[in-house]
């Protein structure tokens, strides 16, 4: 199967599944790493490169990646969490999740609270994307504009050459 029909199957099933309701998670750093894990392991799969091509060849996860052109789990996660987070900002204030969005408690917060709120994450999210933390919502009003923004989102990953044994694979 060539890989082009591997990565549209995964993105389309798989990867659907795997992240369907993220708009509202709250990860944690263990959470990301399994997440991180699973997405690696997939797209190893696909290239039929095992641990040992991996260490034997020194094969990094960019490069197969790269090779597959696909984008890393926190990408997907955070374009839809955006692309949420822009939806709510757009409804009116009456609406239920923009009260939930906007509101403030002027209480401190318990010693058993969470580890990461959903603002925090909103904000992990913001910062991803390189957009301002303190104008987003003013953004967000604007439906093409915003949605450019979070279409735009652009991976920090460094340019790695792919390895000969990646390129052998991709042209089968």
């Amino acid at each position: 199967m060539p890989l082009a029909a591997k990565r549209e199957a995964y993105v389309a099933v798989v990867l659907a599944v795997l992240i369907y309701g993220s708009e509202s998670w709250c990860l944690t750093a263990a959470m990301w790493g399994r997440l991180r894990r699973f997405h690696h392991q997939c797209a190893r799969a696909m290239c039929n490169v095992s641990m040992w091509h991996v260490r034997e060849h020194r094969i990094s996860m960019v490069g197969v990646l790269k090779v597959l052109k696909l984008r890393s789990i926190e990408t997907h996660v955070r374009r839809r969490q955006l692309q949420w987070a822009g939806h709510v900002a757009r409804m009116p204030l009456s609406r239920l999740p923009r009260m939930f969005l906007t509101s403030w408690c002027g209480h401190p917060r318990p010693q058993w609270r969470p580890d990461f709120t959903y603002g925090e994450s909103l904000m992990a999210a913001l910062e991803y994307a390189g957009i301002e933390q303190n104008g987003w919502m003013e953004a967000a009003q604007d439906r093409g504009q915003w949605k450019q923004m979070v279409n735009g989102i652009r991976e920090p990953v460094e340019q790695i050459e792919v390895h000969a044994v990646l390129k052998r694979r991709e042209g089968a």
